[in-house]
C-alpha cells in the first residue's frame, strides 16, 4: 500500500490535474479535426479532387473501427502507452496531409489522424476513474465533452478565419506538429495508476477497503468486452439511441451544416459561426448537466436524456419542416444553438452505462458505448453523401433532414427502455470480474 499521508494526498490531488490536463487538451484536437471537414472540406476538394462526404465518411469509419481495440488496448497497456503511440500516429496523418498531392493522400491523412485521435477518449476517461473519485465522474465527463467543443468551436468560425489567412494545408501542418507534442507530453506526465508515483490510490485516499472492483484491477480484454455487452438493459437502449442521436449530430455539424447554409441560403462566411453557437450550445448543456448530476439536482439520467433528445427531436423537426422557408440568419443562428444545447444531454450516456460496470472494465464499457457515437456518425455521414453527392439541392437537404428526424424520435422511444441503476442495485459483472482477474 502506498504512503496515505496528508503530504500524498495533497500531491495525488494536484497530480491527478495534470494527468487530465495533457489527455483533456488532446480531446480539444479530436474535436477540431473531426469538425474540420466542415469548414476546409470544399478547399481540400477544390484543390485534389474526390467530395466532401468520402472525407468525412471516411474519418467516422475509421473512429469506429478504432474503438473495440482502443477499449481493449487501454485496458490491456494502459492509457499512457496507447494515448502516446496513436497520437504519433495522428501527427504523421497530420503532415500527410499537409504534403499530399491527390485526393487518396488526403484520404490516407484522414484515416490516420481517425486513428491516433480515437484513441484520446477512452484512456482520458479510464485515467478518471482511477485519479477522481466516483462522485466526480459524471461532472469531469461533462467537461471533456465541453474541452472537445471547444475544439469544434475553433473548428468552425476561427478555422475559417485561420484557413483563409495561411491556406488549408499550413493548418494541417501545425496541427501536426502539435499533435507530435502532445505525444511526448503523455509519455513524460501520464501514469496509468497513482501508485505509478508512490501516491495511494483512489480508494485509499476516500478510505474506501480493497474489493474487486479496485482500480488496479486487470481484466482480460475480451471477458471485460462479454460482460460489457452481457448487459442487456443496462446497455444496448442508451447505446443505440446514442447511435442516433451523435450520428444525425455529425450530419449535420460535422458535414453539411455549413455546406447547406451557403448553398441554399447564401450565408457564406457567416454561416461557419452558426457552426460556433451549435458548440456554444453543447458547451453549456453538457458543463451544466454534468455539474447538476454530481450535486444531485439532477436525480435521474435516464429521464433527463429522455426529455433533452425529445426537445432534440423537436429542433429536427424546426430544421426539417421550415427548410428553404425562412431565410432569416438569425433565426437559423437560434435554431443552432439549440441543436447543439439539446444533442448535448446524450453525453450522460457514459456515466449511466459506466455506473453499472467495475472499474476494471471502465475502459471497454466506455469504449463499447463509444463505438455506437461513430457507428451511427459513419453510418449518417455515409447515407447522407450518398443522398447528397455534389448535388446541393434544396430537395436533397430536405430529404437527409427528415431521415435525421426520424433519427431524433426513435432514440427517444429507445430511452425508455433503458434500465437506470439505482443506489440498491448491485454492480453488474463483479463474479465475473472476479473470475476473469484469477483466471488472467
Amino acid at each position: 500500500m502506498a504512503e496515505c499521508g496528508e503530504g500524498a494526498l495533497e500531491r495525488l490531488k494536484r497530480y491527478r490535474w495534470a494527468v487530465f490536463a495533457v489527455l483533456a487538451v488532446g480531446y480539444f484536437f479530436v474535436y477540431f479535426h473531426r469538425m474540420s471537414v466542415s469548414v476546409v472540406g470544399s478547399d481540400i476538394v477544390e484543390e485534389v479532387g474526390g467530395t466532401i462526404g468520402i472525407l468525412s465518411s471516411v474519418y467516422f469509419w475509421t473512429y469506429t473501427a478504432m474503438q473495440i481495440p482502443c477499449g481493449l488496448l487501454t485496458d490491456r497497456f494502459g492509457p499512457r502507452a496507447v494515448s502516446t503511440a496513436f497520437l504519433v500516429v495522428a501527427s504523421i496523418g497530420s503532415l500527410l496531409t499537409s504534403f499530399g498531392g491527390s485526393f487518396w493522400m488526403m484520404v490516407l491523412g484522414k484515416i490516420m489522424i481517425a486513428a491516433g485521435m480515437a484513441v484520446v477518449y477512452v484512456p482520458l476517461m479510464k485515467l478518471v476513474s482511477v485519479w477522481f473519485p466516483k462522485r466526480d465522474y459524471a461532472v469531469l465527463s461533462g467537461v471533456v465533452i465541453a474541452v472537445g467543443n471547444v475544439g469544434a468551436i475553433a473548428a468552425s468560425g476561427p478555422l475559417s478565419l485561420l484557413a483563409e489567412a495561411v491556406g488549408w494545408r499550413e493548418v494541417f501542418l501545425i496541427l501536426g506538429v502539435i499533435t507530435l507534442l502532445l505525444a511526448a507530453s503523455c509519455a513524460l506526465v501520464i501514469r496509468d495508476h497513482p501508485r505509478q508515483k508512490g501516491l495511494p490510490s483512489v480508494e485509499e485516499s476516500e478510505g474506501i477497503p480493497a474489493s474487486s472492483d479496485d482500480s488496479a484491477g486487470r481484466v482480460p480484454v475480451l471477458k471485460g468486452l462479454r460482460i460489457v455487452v452481457s448487459g442487456g438493459r443496462r446497455f444496448w437502449p442508451c447505446a443505440l439511441a446514442y447511435f442516433l442521436v451523435y450520428g444525425s449530430i455529425m450530419v449535420f455539424q460535422g458535414t453539411w451544416a455549413i455546406k447547406y447554409f451557403n448553398s441554399v441560403y447564401g450565408f457564406a462566411l457567416s454561416a461557419a459561426w452558426m457552426i460556433t453557437a451549435l458548440g456554444i450550445g453543447k458547451i453549456l448543456s453538457t458543463v451544466a448537466i454534468g455539474a447538476l448530476t454530481t450535486k444531485g439536482v439532477i436525480t435521474s439520467k435516464r429521464s433527463a436524456m429522455i426529455c433533452g433528445t425529445a426537445a432534440f427531436a423537436a429542433v429536427w423537426a424546426v430544421i426539417f419542416l421550415f427548410a428553404g422557408r425562412i431565410d432569416s440568419y438569425w433565426f437559423w443562428f437560434s435554431v443552432s444553438f439549440l441543436f447543439g444545447f439539446f444533442g448535448g444531454f446524450m453525453t450522460l450516456t457514459f456515466a449511466a452505462i459506466k455506473e453499472w460496470y467495475p472499474i476494471a472494465i471502465a475502459g471497454t464499457a466506455v469504449s463499447a458505448a463509444n463505438i455506437f457515437l461513430f457507428l451511427g456518425a459513419s453510418v449518417g455521414t455515409t447515407v447522407s453523401g450518398w443522398m447528397i453527392g455534389t448535388s446541393y439541392t434544396l430537395g436533397n437537404f430536405s430529404a437527409v433532414w427528415g431521415l435525421m428526424l426520424a433519427f431524433a424520435v426513435v432514440a427517444v422511444a429507445l430511452l425508455l427502455l433503458f434500465r437506470e441503476k439505482s443506489e440498491t442495485d448491485p454492480v453488474f459483472g463483479v463474479e465475473e470480474v472476479r473470475r476473469a482477474e484469477e483466471g488472467s
